[in-house]
């Protein structure tokens, strides 16, 4: 553990957004951290756990996010003087609570999430015995779950960005009462797979990828950390055309060939915490093609699919 010595005194304002940050075990947004606290995380405060090497803050959208690297989760309050730990309001209840109604509606996203592609109703009906049709198309449409494309029959559906992120996390909601015990117990796997998939740092759509558009298995080439960060800077140079420019990590590891991805992303997580490194999700989540979601690599609670590496 890290001695609470080797830092400068902190402020009770920059203890509390350690404390609320390792309360909540993720990314959060100034947004977020108003809700949870009652202050932003800005100026010398933001500054301050940023030099420590305590947190990394993403500013490249609009409301700047936050979260801890492995140093900032491992020291802890010391016993005197310490600010008490914020009272967190009442969350209101995730969608997946209240909003799904029907076993079919559960039932038809968690079919898009295994399947990781655009599937038409045909298709649902040959995979799941059902297809998305009247009311709970729309239900799923209205939430933001999946669009629909109608410019064609039969008509075909896919997950979008928002609903990706919702089955991710339906395991830890209520199911629909209607469901019975088949809900029950697909909840219950989810929940496992969710686990499991977390401990090995692995996302959902790596995982969930098909099988007959992933390449051919390739041997891995093992290589030293400072030999990965290496090869990623120098496959990196390679795709732009200048520093600092955008590069999807499906691109990225097409180029890295048969270096090791477990070892690749463990990598990537480390640089994101070095000066000039960005690494973010796509903003345009209509662009996401199941190559990019497969390819994401998980940092705090969220896959991100975008490289950028400036000037040093």
């Amino acid at each position: 553990m890290t001695p609470n010595a080797d830092f400068p005194r902190l402020t009770p304002k920059q203890w509390q957004a350690l404390v609320v940050l390792q309360t909540e075990a993720r990314e959060l947004t100034n947004k977020e951290l108003k809700q949870l606290a009652g202050f932003s995380l800005t100026g010398p405060d933001n500054r301050k756990l940023e030099d420590l090497g305590l947190i990394t803050t993403d500013r490249s959208h609009r409301v700047f996010s936050h979260q801890l690297t492995d140093k900032g989760r491992l020291i802890r309050q010391p016993d005197t003087d310490t600010p008490p730990t914020p009272r967190q309001p009442a969350r209101k209840p995730p969608p997946s609570e209240s909003a799904l109604e029907t076993a079919t509606q559960v039932q038809a996203l968690v079919v898009l999430m295994a399947e990781a592609r655009e599937l038409t109703n045909d298709e649902l009906r040959e995979l799941a015995g059902f297809s998305l049709t009247g009311a709970n198309n729309r239900k799923l449409e209205a939430l933001g779950l999946i669009i629909t494309d109608r410019s064609h029959r039969p008509f075909s559906h896919q997950l979008t960005d928002k609903g990706w992120h919702f089955v991710r996390q339906l395991h830890a909601s209520t199911p629909p009462r209607a469901g019975g015990s088949a809900i029950k117990t697909l909840f219950a796997l989810l929940a496992n797979i969710h686990r499991s998939l977390d401990r090995l740092q692995i996302s959902h759509g790596e995982f969930l990828k098909r099988g007959k558009n992933a390449a051919p298995p390739r041997p891995t080439v093992d290589l030293r950390a400072a030999d990965i960060e290496a090869t990623i800077r120098t496959a990196y140079r390679e795709l732009v055309t200048r520093p600092g420019d955008w590069v999807g990590l499906a691109d990225l590891r097409e180029k890295l060939g048969s270096v090791d991805r477990t070892a690749v992303d463990d990598t990537l997580r480390a640089m994101v915490r070095q000066e000039g490194v960005r690494i973010i999700p796509i903003a345009n989540t209509k662009a996401l093609q199941p190559r990019d979601r497969a390819a994401a690599v998980r940092i705090g609670e969220e896959d991100n699919h975008a490289l950028a590496i400036g000037s040093t």
